[in-house]
């Protein structure tokens, strides 16, 4: 996939990302030809290949530079007394970002932003900061199985649970409430 500052290329990148998205409203992944996505964005095969190589990285290049989830920093490791702050923050991404979420759901694709979602929990630098780092892989994995199944169960179930709702089942879940009969 491409990487670099080539203003033509980025665009080019944008062009397909989007072209693909209004695609996937109405028609399956595995349904999509390369051919048909380059006649659609109105792109080359070689340029396609030259700015993502396959179909599935325009998936994740549209997860990482436009669904990335990253905790807010406020100059306090994410842990306890913040981490209603971050169910909240991820409850109301959640709903925001309804429209991809569900193309992923539909696409059986949830791997992929687990993927992006885990590199950006463990990049950043203030989230579960204060664990060893053995504990905090798997922290960081059982947080990021955790969240994306809210998700993937919220859109399963139509999205008509609200922000507050999706705050609450994260952080009685994550805080071990259920299993304390709390």
């Amino acid at each position: 996939m491409y990487q670099g500052k080539n203003k033509t290329a980025l665009m080019s990148q944008k062009m397909i990302s989007e072209t693909m998205l209004e695609m996937l409203e109405n028609q399956p992944f595995a349904d999509i030809s390369i051919s048909e996505l380059c006649r659609n964005a109105d792109i080359s095969r070689q340029t396609f290949y030259s700015a993502f190589g396959s179909k599935e990285n325009v998936i994740i290049y549209e997860l990482r530079n436009n669904c990335r989830f990253t905790p807010k920093n406020d100059d306090k490791p994410c842990k306890s007394a913040s981490f209603r702050q971050f169910c909240r923050d991820y409850s109301k991404y959640i709903t925001e970002k309804k429209k991809i979420l569900e193309i992923l759901v539909k696409n059986d694709m949830m791997h992929y932003l687990y993927d992006i979602q885990y590199k950006s929990f463990m990049e950043c630098e203030y989230f579960m900061c204060d664990l060893d780092d053995e504990s905090r892989v798997y922290l960081v994995d059982f947080i990021t199985c955790g969240i994306n199944s809210i998700a993937k169960n919220y859109v399963l179930s139509g999205c008509i649970a609200d922000e507050k709702f999706l705050e609450n089942i994260m952080f009685r879940l994550f805080g071990g409430l259920y299993f304390m009969g709390g």
